[in-house]
Formats: C-alpha cells, structure tokens, sequence
C-alpha cells in the first residue's frame, strides 16, 4: 500500500479462488497456474472489480455530469472515486508491443449503447515500457497527456503497477490528482512513481455531449466498475490484484 486505506471504505482483494470471488467478474475463462498465479488468453480483456454494493445500470438516475460531479457518485455513495488500483502482470504473448494495460475508474459499463456511464481516468503501461494517463470523458471519447518512459519491455517478465486517483483542491478548486507507480522487479516492495498529473481541466474533454456545463470539467464522481484493461495480448498471467478507497 502507497496510501492509507480509508476509515470504513471500500476495499476489494482478488480471493485466492478467483472463480469464486462474487465481486470479480473476469469476463472471459481463467485459469490457475501451478504458482497459484491466474492466466487469461483472450486479447481484448475488461475484468471488473465491485464495491460491495455491485452494479447495476439500472441504478444509475442519471448521467448528467454536473449532476454526478455535485454528489460525488454515479451509482451508490461508495462507488469507486479515490482509489489505488494494484495488479501484477507477466505477458507473455502479444501481437501489438505497443498496446497497453489499464487500469481506471470512476465510471461503469464501457459500451455504446450505455456511453454517459463510460468515464473514466486510465492509467495505461504500455507492453514496450511506456506510461501515461488518458481521460475518458463518455465512450469513446478521450483525451491524454504525453506519454513518459516507465520500465523496459515487459515480455516475459512480472511487472507490478498502480494506478491511482484521488480528489484534491487546486486553485480553490476540486481537481483530481492522478499517479502510476511501477514495482519493475515484483517484489511487492520496491515501488517507483513513473507520472504524477493533476487535472483541474487542462486535459480537455467533451463533457458537454453528456450534460456537464463545461467541456474540460474533471471527473471527480465515483462509480461502480473499477476495470483491469488489456488488448493485444493473448496470454497474460496476473496476480494480486486489489482496489482501495484511499484517504483524499
């Protein structure tokens, strides 16, 4: 852990059975290796952590950004808005070394017929070793920050990496704060912070398509998915992953 768990927040651990874990869904068939250690083979994967309180889209009253922004939340109050996201990852086969793992929040279901509720700050480690963060405003619409060396290629290899976000205040105003922290030799331990950006709108955005007042606004709501991202990558092993509601 880089940053206290909050009093009474929402905490999630991948259980030792994965198959069994109610608040994990996958999407697609894993398996266990022999170093307890899971294998997925597909090559476009969104496996979804959930609050206690699960999702369901039908919840949702509304996707009005301005409205969201005011109370903090898309679904339930302790959907997922400040949190560190952790995972370990080895790929091991590829058909793009530029494309990447990402780990976000602050939204729900990512898909078409559902796109106000795709939001979401993305916190991308690219296979060849690069970093950023990208801005999903609504599916699909993104905006990022330029990309920055993290670590050499990951093929073969164990690579931790966290993704966190967290509300602030700059300038008087509520921002969110946005790190990714890379653990090259997965030793659970040894940990090093390869991008730290603040956005207090300057990363853009198309906020207005979904009702907000202002284009660029921040995503500062919480919301019931926190997602495990990858593409292009047909056999990846993963292991200890987690999400926690961090103090701001």
């Amino acid at each position: 852990m880089l940053y206290p768990t909050k009093a009474g927040g929402e905490t999630w651990f991948l259980k030792d059975n994965a198959l069994s874990d109610s608040r994990f869904d996958p999407q697609d068939s894993i398996t266990r290796n022999a170093d307890g250690s899971w294998k997925m083979k597909s090559s476009q994967v969104r496996m979804h952590a959930l609050t206690s309180t699960g999702y369901d889209s039908k919840k949702i009253p509304t996707y009005d950004r301005d409205v969201l922004a005011s109370r903090g939340y898309m679904q339930a109050a302790n959907d997922w808005k400040n949190v560190e996201m952790t995972g370990f990852v080895k790929v091991n086969a590829a058909s793009n070394w530029s494309d990447n793992f990402a780990w976000y929040a602050r939204g729900g279901r990512h898909t078409d017929s559902l796109a106000c509720e795709g939001s979401s700050y993305k916190g991308g480690l690219h296979y060849d070793g690069r970093v950023r963060w990208e801005k999903e405003s609504w599916h699909v619409s993104y905006d990022s920050v330029p990309y920055k060396p993290g670590t050499s290629s990951l093929k073969g290899r164990w690579v931790g990496f966290k993704s966190i976000m967290k509300n602030v205040t700059s300038n008087g105003k509520l921002a969110v704060k946005l790190e990714l922290w890379l653990n090259e030799n997965a030793d659970k331990v040894t940990w090093k912070k390869v991008y730290d950006v603040t956005d207090s709108g300057q990363i853009g955005g198309d906020a207005t398509n979904c009702g907000g007042a202002v284009d660029a606004m921040p995503i500062t709501w919480g919301g019931p998915l926190a997602t495990f991202r990858w593409d292009s990558a047909s056999d990846v092993d993963f292991k200890w992953l987690s999400v926690r509601e961090i103090t701001e």
